[in-house]
């Protein structure tokens, strides 16, 4: 097992990349908490985990609201006594459109969701990794964080998405001395309900598929995959790294 004794934190647990990574991690051995603002589907990721032995409890809350980021983070160390793991993942439905007709509102709930989330997670987490004398935090970021994607006017997650790329990399050198690693992983197309408009069109669904020179997206397990990588002791060399998971979709650029 790759992470026997390891107590991981995922928020956005409940489902897609979340969902898929927590039962990865729980089969590899860690206890693991999982958040989310749905608490019946944290609770069905949780039953599944025990059914199948594994350790795991759900933390239902939301990472705009510090009070409940913070009880989740206590509820993990009270538990299990240490974090070891921090996956950033949580995400809602991406605000779409021109720039010029974006409200206020739309792009503030956008950067408190993708960036100012993973900020105050990693606020809270950070102290009892220093405790515990070293730990890892990986970030799901996004390939729309690397280039601009043509018909892609996500312009406030794209820039959410940015901003926890550097934050990846400032985090990983500040507290490098610390034994603290901090990477990123940066998917394009995941097939998750975030992509459900466009699945909802079969011939849209299949030149979206086709637009990958691997012929299709990913999926959530194939991403937990990679999250499973940096979070283990074999990436004990790896920090500060923002790592692509496209199909080969950036390599046309």
């Amino acid at each position: 097992m790759r992470l026997k004794g390891k107590v991981a934190l995922i928020t956005g647990g409940g489902s897609g990349i979340g969902k898929s990574t927590a039962g990865l991690f729980a089969k590899e051995g860690a206890a693991v908490v999982i958040t989310g603002r749905r608490k019946e589907k944290l609770e069905e990721v949780v039953s599944t985990i025990t059914r199948s032995g594994g350790h795991a409890l759900p933390a239902p809350g939301s990472v705009t609201n510090d009070a409940e980021v913070r009880a989740a983070v206590e509820l993990t160390v009270r538990t299990y006594g240490k974090i070891d793991i921090l996956v950033n993942n949580a995400g809602n439905l991406i605000h779409s459109g021109w720039l010029h007709e974006m409200s206020d509102q739309a792009w503030t709930e956008s950067l408190d969701v993708f960036l100012n989330g993973v900020f105050r997670t990693c606020r809270a987490v950070i102290p009892y990794m220093i405790k515990n004398q070293g730990g890892s935090i990986v970030n799901v970021s996004a390939t729309a964080s690397t280039f601009a994607i043509p018909g892609f006017y996500a312009h406030a997650y794209a820039a959410s998405k940015a901003g926890v790329n550097i934050l990846t990399r400032t985090i990983a050198i500040q507290y490098a001395s610390y034994k603290i690693r901090c990477n990123a992983i940066c998917p394009a197309g995941v097939d998750t309900s975030l992509l459900d408009a466009l699945r909802a069109d079969p011939k849209v669904w299949k030149s979206f598929n086709a637009s990958y020179p691997l012929g299709r997206v990913r999926r959530p397990e194939e991403i937990a995959q990679a999250i499973l990588y940096l979070a283990s002791d074999e990436a004990a060399w790896t920090t500060g790294t923002i790592v692509t998971l496209d199909g080969g979709i950036t390599a046309k650029e």
